[in-house]
């Protein structure tokens, strides 16, 4: 029996390697960081013409795209599940040889960040809602950090207002940690400007 248990375990990883199991099973382990780790190295796999790696991080990329929808605030879901959707069509389409731009791939990606900022940011509002103060500013954080990548592998440069929104959320994020003296039309407007600037560059970066 223990003999029968370490092979199925090898054959798993195996299939993984393989790009055979979905990368689903894996998905719950991935974090923030390693996320940028893993779309980093599905670009690098794909201009240098390593074709399964790339397509197998893309699919590992939408698996916790997938899991982070599972999760996800009510509103937030539609947007995440688009986005693992896009990244599953993606995995397959650089598989067979058709996807002809690494462009495609940088925006699927600003998109996936664009979608766990927006999640981010609506989990923020409804924290503060529920006087929930420390839990709003760190999803405040995470939407703009997540905002801030999705500009970066979008190639776009950040406007000026756009900018001084991003830095206006990062000094109210600490502030809600800190659950220092705030005023409630102060958050309000914040996240609200936080959701716009998220909402404005949603619409640019749509795919035609």
């Amino acid at each position: 029996m223990f003999r029968l248990n370490r092979v199925i375990v090898i054959i798993a990883f195996v299939l993984i390697a393989m790009g055979i199991l979905p990368w689903a099973a894996v998905a719950a382990s991935e974090s923030q960081s390693s996320i940028e780790q893993t779309f980093q190295k599905a670009k690098k796999d794909y201009l240098e013409k390593n074709i399964n790696s790339a397509a197998q991080q893309i699919q590992k990329g939408a698996s916790y795209i997938k899991a982070e929808a599972a999760k996800a605030s009510v509103q937030g879901k539609e947007t995440l599940a688009a986005s693992a959707q896009e990244l599953e069509k993606l995995a397959d389409d650089v598989k067979k040889g058709t996807v002809t731009s690494v462009k495609r791939i940088e925006d699927a990606f600003a998109r996936a960040y664009l979608a766990l900022a927006a999640d981010s940011q609506i989990k923020s509002t409804e924290s503060w809602a529920k006087k929930e103060a420390a839990k709003a500013g760190e999803a405040l954080d995470s939407a703009t950090k997540n905002l801030e990548k999705s500009f970066a592998w979008a190639g776009q440069k950040v406007e000026k207002n756009t900018k001084e929104v991003m830095e206006k959320s990062e000094e109210l994020s600490l502030k809600l940690k800190k659950k220092g003296s705030l005023i409630a039309e102060e958050v309000g407007k914040g996240l609200k400007d936080a959701g716009n600037e998220i909402e404005k560059f949603g619409k640019r970066i749509s795919p035609k």
